[in-house]
């Protein structure tokens, strides 16, 4: 899957991220840890099942020029498998973003 050119909406400060994880339930609570240690707002987040047996994780943070790092450090946790940017016209992830922006 390509990385879109813009995942974040601009106007809205917030940012989606996609994971794939093989164990989802450890993978909540290393990514939950990860944006706690960096005092990282979790906007939303949802586990999807995918058909190859994996999970993928959508995370809804905000955007506050850290994205980059955060993206690396999330990739290096064991569970973690895969992570980018999420495309923001995705039904899911625009859900998530706008759930994020009512809060």
């Amino acid at each position: 899957m390509p990385t879109p050119i813009d995942a974040r909406g601009p106007e809205s400060g917030h940012a989606v991220l996609e994971l794939a994880a093989h164990d989802p339930m450890a993978a909540v609570r290393h990514v939950a840890a990860c944006l706690a240690r960096r005092a990282y707002p979790l906007l939303g987040l949802a586990c999807l099942p995918r058909p190859d047996g994996t999970t993928r994780l959508v995370v809804a943070v905000t955007d506050d020029g850290r994205l980059s790092r955060l993206l690396a450090e999330l990739a290096g946790l064991p569970e973690i498998f895969a992570a980018r940017l999420g495309d923001p016209g995705a039904p899911i992830l625009a859900a998530l973003a706008g759930n994020a922006a009512m809060a």
